[in-house]
């Protein structure tokens, strides 16, 4: 995954959720047309185009549609076919190239359209860049409002927010939170993060089958990162207690969106008791041998921890290394080596070749 698929990805996930959005609409427009529930504000907009553009604009831009605009270029196109146009000399032009009137009188609307009628057949607005041209369809547009008694900038606003209640009333929460977890991770694409390398999914439920679940045991996943981990872990045994900790506001965003209980954003400074924890801590620096020791401090009597750990404390020579094998034979831990391409598949691109094993760890019960 790239910066550039991401974006891509986002934008076709962006399309297909404008879609829905005018899907429940129409649907909504339908079924209260059926059962005769539309609010009276909604009683004649029918027609597609317009349901389309309220639910395009939303409430908080709907009362342009009720408004229309005559650029200059536009304005001296008319004039120059139509001189004597009473209409036209009541308009006039604002004093800078590019400007125009923002609100056309509902009389002056009529009016130009009168003339623009008239001339027509002389193709007056040929010549003029399209970027420059706003009269026709913004008419067109108010012509459709006024049809279907959305006269007022108000009542525009009115109807955009009626139709925008109706269609949210259709939402599944479900999906919708699926989507919003997916735009957040695909946000993660190109996001650098010290330490953050997700846990592929494969990897993520073997550990989860290696922490012996079973409904009701709290389960802490202390470097939670997206949630990778958990998602496997519930995914595995759906009756958990799980609790997770972040330090990236980014990441815990995304945590958040999962509605996972976010308890932290220090794990070393967690205090506790847990009957499971599963983590995939940072590599760097040796840094996972701390992360492993306060792990365990924080695991119940009999309880189990199973956690991804980089390749150094397992050959580096520096004390600290030393000193935690030495630690890992006295609390005869389970050590196992994983896929060295295991991290090398990341649906946001954080992927890594470093080699990495697993350790499992049984707290001794108490008596």
């Amino acid at each position: 995954m790239t910066r550039k698929r991401s974006l891509d990805a986002a934008s076709r996930a962006e399309d297909a959720s404008r879609l829905r959005r005018l899907q429940r609409a129409y649907r909504a427009v339908a079924d209260g047309l059926e059962d005769g529930t539309l609010p009276s504000v909604l009683a004649r907009v029918t027609h597609p185009k317009l349901i389309e553009l309220l639910v395009q604009l939303g409430p908080d831009h709907a009362a342009s549609l009720a408004r229309v605009c005559l650029t200059n270029e536009e304005f001296e196109a008319l004039r120059t076919h139509a001189p004597a146009s009473l209409v036209l000399g009541s308009v006039g032009a604002l004093p800078v190239k590019y400007g125009w009137l923002r609100e056309l009188l509902p009389e002056q609307v009529n009016g130009v359209l009168t003339v623009l009628r008239e001339v027509a057949p002389l193709k007056p607005f040929d010549h003029i860049a399209a970027n420059s041209q706003r009269f026709v369809s913004e008419a067109r547009t108010w012509e459709a409002m006024n049809t279907c008694g959305l006269t007022t900038p108000v009542l525009a606003v009115e109807a955009a927010a009626a139709l925008r209640k109706l269609a949210e009333a259709r939402v599944d929460p479900a999906r919708a939170q699926r989507d919003r977890v997916a735009m957040l991770e695909r946000d993660l694409v190109g996001y650098r993060v010290t330490g953050f390398w997700p846990t592929p999914a494969p990897l993520a439920t073997h550990l989860a089958t290696l922490a012996e679940l079973r409904p009701g045991l709290r389960v802490l996943e202390p470097q939670a990162g997206k949630g990778d981990l958990v998602d496997a872990l519930l995914a595995l045994e759906p009756e958990l207690h799980v609790e997770v900790c972040e330090q990236n506001a980014r990441l815990r965003e995304v945590l958040e969106a999962k509605e996972y209980r976010v308890i932290g954003n220090d794990s070393m400074a967690l205090q506790g008791e847990w009957d499971r924890v599963v983590m995939n801590p940072p590599f760097e620096g040796l840094a996972d041998i701390g992360h492993v020791q306060h792990a365990y401090r924080l695991l119940a009597p009999g309880g189990v921890l199973v956690a991804v750990m980089g390749n150094g404390p397992f050959f580096r020579q520096e004390r600290v290394a030393r000193d935690f094998r030495a630690w890992l034979e006295g609390v005869d831990a389970e050590v196992t080596s994983n896929d060295p391409d295991a991290f090398k598949v990341s649906t946001t691109g954080h992927s890594t070749g470093v080699q990495t094993y697993t350790v499992r760890i049984v707290k001794p019960p108490l008596g």
